[in-house]
């Protein structure tokens, strides 16, 4: 896909109180693994300490088949570009000269710095600068027993009552006290009424997250 005159494409190798629930029981919700497609877990990056120490955000992880916009400056005017490059199933990117990088796991300052250091320490460009950005917007899903369901757009301040508040709230028929929540493939339950009453006990949402409002029984 070409970005501008000089895009090129790459082939490539290769918070707050939980008010989390189950059985009325209340749960202390633990930071929220990344998506299992993304491959290692967020302390497995691959990258140098010094980087993959720095600007750590869960929700900010780049996963295996993300694709990103990476824009290349302060070289040579011939080697500047903007690169659209997709992380392949193992995890990796590649750039000119310096080959495969690990991407999966990182955020998108990690990535910035780990191309730049590697120019730098391989001798290839003196002062490169460097942007990532993911392409394509993600999204939470919101279905069942909400005004308007669905897909709402990921923002690092989402919770769970932002986007149900984001699809016109809940219906009239709504289970309110057990909310479903699925991150990260675990699929929890929380008490939406106990957050309504108590806002500090909302929940930080992640990329691709799943809120399933069921029908109330009663």
């Amino acid at each position: 896909m070409v970005l501008s005159a000089k895009a090129q494409t790459l082939s490539l190798s290769g918070g707050a109180v939980s008010a989390f629930e189950t059985n009325h029981a209340v749960l202390s919700a633990s930071p929220v693994a990344p998506d299992p497609i993304a491959g290692a877990p967020a302390n497995s990056t691959n990258l140098p300490a010094e980087i993959a120490s720095a600007n750590l955000d869960i929700s900010d992880l780049l996963r295996i088949g993300d694709t990103i916009i990476i824009r290349l400056t302060g070289v040579p005017t011939a080697d500047q570009g903007i690169f659209e490059v997709k992380i392949d199933e193992s995890g990796k990117i590649s750039m000119p000269y310096i080959g495969s990088l690990s991407a999966a796991n990182a955020t998108t300052v990690q990535l910035k710095k780990l191309i730049e250091s590697t120019y730098i320490k391989g001798e290839i460009f003196t002062n490169p600068n460097v942007t990532v950005d993911l392409k394509e917007q993600r999204f939470v899903d919101v279905t069942g027993e909400v005004r308007m369901p669905q897909r709402v757009p990921y923002t690092k301040d989402l919770t769970a009552m932002g986007a149900v508040a984001a699809c016109g709230g809940f219906t009239d028929f709504a289970n309110r006290r057990k909310v479903k929540l699925t991150q990260a493939g675990i699929t929890r339950e929380f008490n939406a009424k106990e957050i309504q009453a108590d806002q500090g006990r909302d929940i930080k949402l992640t990329p691709n997250d799943k809120i399933q409002v069921d029908r109330s029984i009663f």
